[in-house]
């Protein structure tokens, strides 16, 4: 009877040790949050992560929402209102996000977190 008991004792504490790995290697969505920046002719750009795919722009000039992906150092935004896909080249440190469009068209540049 001891020997079922720490067997199951055993097995649960492994269960929950492979439980807890997984969860603390989880990938982080190191753009998410609220980031903003004056770009000029593009006026203030805001740009919102929300860390599970979604996302949204603001600038002087419109507001939409739209969808994300991130592998490597790649981005890829697609917004309600644009015909298809930007590709950005980003890099998050603290609390600066670079953005490049790899076409080089879209709105690029740097952008603070809120």
């Amino acid at each position: 009877m001891k020997k079922n008991i720490f067997k199951t004792l055993a097995a649960m504490t492994l269960v929950i040790a492979i439980a807890l790995a997984m969860v603390a290697c989880g990938s982080k969505d190191a753009v998410a949050g609220k980031w903003t920046a004056d770009l000029g002719a593009d006026g203030v750009v805001t740009w919102e992560f929300n860390g599970s795919g979604k996302c949204s722009m603001k600038n002087t000039y419109m507001e939409q929402d739209g969808t994300y992906t991130i592998e490597g150092d790649q981005m890829t935004v697609k917004l309600e209102l644009w015909d298809e896909a930007k590709v950005y080249t980003f890099s998050v440190d603290g609390d600066s996000l670079t953005m490049n469009d790899n076409a080089g068209m879209g709105i690029s540049g740097t952008f603070t977190k809120e």
